[in-house]
């Protein structure tokens, strides 16, 4: 009788909890951070009033730039093309001040809503390593904020151009690229702020806090600092994110004044570095309950 031949058993991929656990590439964790953030409600409600207002501004400073241009007899046509380009970047950007909180409160919820949640365990459990998803959330969410930015101000390009047909030739001079450019950075680096402030304070409520004391109160402050005469006052001032934000949505032009244009792009990626790398000491540093 002739017996069986032994066929050995085909190799098997072994899994979490068979022995060994497939590798976790950061490609990977930012997947997972995409489709979690993708799904929180609060995220997508915060894109959506953020559009819808960015619109209404627009459309409304679009009306008002037309309007006094007919009042005061002047013709759109003879318009030299520094008064063209500053007519698109005001009307592009000129909600960018006041959408700095909801970006900021976009921030926060990105990682203050895992506490809130309890889902800070499930991400640390799928994640052991906290640097790798700390980053990994701090990427998405600066790309989120940077694509609805760059839409928010493609937007308000339109609309400008839809009132005032003769700016179309401006869109892609030098002052008004980097004027959006500046404004598109400006917007992540303040989601960014609120990522870091809730990120050391794990807390929704203290992180928007943070942020709108930061951006609205302190500059308020600083004004009735400018009576006392001291000549730090000013200086200070203009190195807040408020005013960085205004200065970066002018674009790339000789202002004589400081700072400049690529120093304020320098100062306002700082104001949003400093925050972030404290978020990541604290989460290494503590227990994440």
């Amino acid at each position: 009788m002739t017996s069986p031949t032994y066929t050995p058993p085909a190799a098997r991929q072994t899994f979490a909890g068979t022995g060994s656990a497939p590798k976790l590439s950061f490609g990977g964790v930012l997947k997972s951070e995409r489709i979690k953030l993708s799904s929180l409600r609060s995220i997508r409600t915060t894109l959506l009033i953020t559009l819808l207002a960015s619109a209404g501004l627009s459309l409304l400073s679009a009306w008002a730039m037309k309007s006094s241009f007919s009042y005061d007899g002047l013709d759109v046509a003879t318009l030299p093309d520094e008064g063209l380009q500053s007519y698109l970047l005001t009307v592009s950007t000129f909600a960018s001040p006041f959408l700095a909180l909801i970006f900021g409160v976009l921030g926060v919820f990105v990682i203050s809503s895992e506490y809130s949640s309890g889902m800070i365990l499930s991400s640390l459990a799928a994640v052991p390593r906290r640097t790798p998803m700390y980053y990994g959330k701090a990427l998405v969410l600066v790309a989120i904020a940077a694509a609805t930015a760059l839409v928010l101000v493609a937007v308000g390009l339109a609309i400008g151009v839809a009132f005032l047909p003769a700016a179309a030739a401006q869109i892609f001079s030098g002052p008004v690229l980097t004027g959006a450019l500046g404004a598109v950075v400006y917007l992540a680096c303040v989601a960014l702020l609120g990522f870091g402030f809730a990120a050391v304070l794990r807390s929704t409520a203290g992180g928007i806090s943070l942020v709108a004391g930061l951006i609205f109160v302190l500059p308020i402050g600083f004004q009735f600092l400018s009576m006392t005469g001291w000549d730090w006052v000013p200086t200070v001032s203009q190195y807040l994110p408020m005013s960085l934000g205004s200065t970066l949505s002018m674009g790339d032009v000789a202002t004589g004044s400081d700072p400049t244009y690529w120093v304020a792009m320098l100062a306002i990626a700082l104001w949003a570095a400093v925050p972030t790398a404290l978020g990541l000491v604290v989460l290494k540093s503590r227990d994440a309950k």
